[in-house]
């Protein structure tokens, strides 16, 4: 595995062109960046974990954690360090408290992609020494990681426990890891107390926790993250996906960088999948059914290779992509298609009991056949958001760590709109 690097590029960029043209005399006003950084103000009064979570959302208003920009646009990378060239323009002029503390923060918590020798400038000029608040900012240990998941299979929160010097308890940084949109990381956590996060995600009906080596833990958060940024920061990723992204990128530099991902589970062969429908069919659930053992084999077979789960894990999330997305492009006869929600009506239960879950996550799945008996799931022509074409990919098959497999899908996607 190659040695890790923040993905805002690591290292030194290339300084940005100035942010104000070379022939204005004096300085550029401070106005706009002083009510820019606003929300820095009185910093000092915040924990180490509040101010990490500040200058991240900061970041993320900038892009980072976002889309790429479109062309002749400025990145985050360049975007920060038009902000920090202009801050240091004034720093021997008196700037005011939040430009020096806004200095400080970053200096703390470099993101890994300044031009600009910050330490060294602060360091030099007229200021009083660096604040003591800023000390334990960037600084915290990750002490140990932990995998969460949920019964069902449908994804797992990577978990890192971590503690700054002066804090009085632990803090979690997580990631969630969905295995029904191709492995992306589609929600991002901070919590305060990890204490309390782990407790309650023990007490949850469920859930399990287990112990990943930081190595372990680290590249499956590299891995995951990159799969979500190649697809471009799809709408299915939480709200807090960009705001808490630098925060996370930030911890995850602090783990080993030789560790391999968590490896993806062991599909069932094609002869398993064929014995579980042939068990179906035979039963009282499925004898009425048996003229549509082919597009259940078919969406069985999808299931296990598609969704990162066993042919028997039907959850509802898992349901809803069969039906609102495998089942339109499957190229099977109308007849076909209209009554299949019905076979999974008799099958979906069947397979919850084959599980082992009997009936606990049954009700959700049930909701999700009743919608789209009803016509209210959303199809391939339906729904306006960019996580009804990335469903549209996974029940297409489509590898979403393939960029150019995702690049043909989407060209194809937008042409038959």
């Amino acid at each position: 595995m190659a040695k890790r690097k923040r993905r805002g590029g690591g290292g030194r960029v290339t300084p940005p062109a100035r942010v104000w043209p070379e022939d204005e005399p004096g300085l550029p006003p401070l106005e706009g960046i002083v009510a820019a950084l606003e929300d820095f103000a009185q910093v000092g009064d915040r924990s180490p974990l509040e101010i990490e979570l500040q200058i991240s959302q900061f970041l993320g208003q900038l892009g980072a954690g976002s889309a790429s920009p479109g062309p002749g646009e400025p990145d985050h990378e360049e975007l920060l360090n038009g902000i920090v060239e202009l801050c240091l323009h004034h720093l021997e002029a008196s700037p005011p408290r939040v430009v020096i503390d806004f200095l400080w923060v970053l200096d703390a918590f470099d993101p890994g992609w300044l031009a600009w020798p910050l330490h060294e400038r602060l360091e030099r000029a007229s200021l009083p020494a660096r604040p003591a608040w800023a000390m334990d900012v960037g600084q915290a240990e990750v002490r140990s990681a932990h995998r969460v998941e949920h019964e069902t299979g449908d994804g797992y929160d990577v978990a890192l426990v971590a503690r700054h010097r002066s804090a009085d308890k632990d803090h979690v940084v997580a990631v969630y890891v969905d295995r029904t949109l191709g492995g992306l990381a589609t929600d991002l956590l901070v919590h305060d107390d990890a204490a309390e996060y782990l407790r309650l995600s023990d007490d949850a009906d469920g859930m399990g926790i287990t112990d990943l080596d930081l190595g372990v833990a680290g590249a499956t958060i590299d891995v995951a993250i990159d799969a979500t940024m190649a697809a471009g920061v799809p709408a299915a990723v939480a709200d807090g996906f960009s705001p808490q992204w630098a925060v996370v990128e930030h911890y995850v530099a602090k783990l080993p960088a030789d560790g391999e991902p968590l490896p993806q589970p062991e599909p069932a062969t094609p002869q398993e999948c064929a014995a579980i429908v042939d068990r179906f069919l035979a039963s009282l659930d499925g004898m009425a059914h048996k003229k549509d053992a082919e597009p259940l084999l078919a969406a069985v077979g999808f299931v296990t290779e598609e969704l990162g789960g066993d042919p028997l894990r039907w959850s509802a999330p898992v349901t809803q992509l069969i039906l609102g997305g495998w089942l339109p492009l499957s190229g099977f006869d109308d007849d076909v298609v209209e009554r299949f929600p019905k076979v999974l009506r008799a099958f979906v239960p069947w397979a919850h009991r084959e599980h082992g879950w009997g009936d606990r996550y049954l009700p959700e799945a049930l909701e999700v056949l009743r919608a789209a008996e009803a016509g209210e799931l959303p199809g391939p022509s339906q729904g306006s958001g960019q996580v009804e074409i990335l469903e549209q990919a996974v029940a297409a098959g489509v590898d979403l760590d393939d960029e150019a497999a995702l690049d043909a899908f989407l060209d194809e996607y937008l042409d038959d709109e």
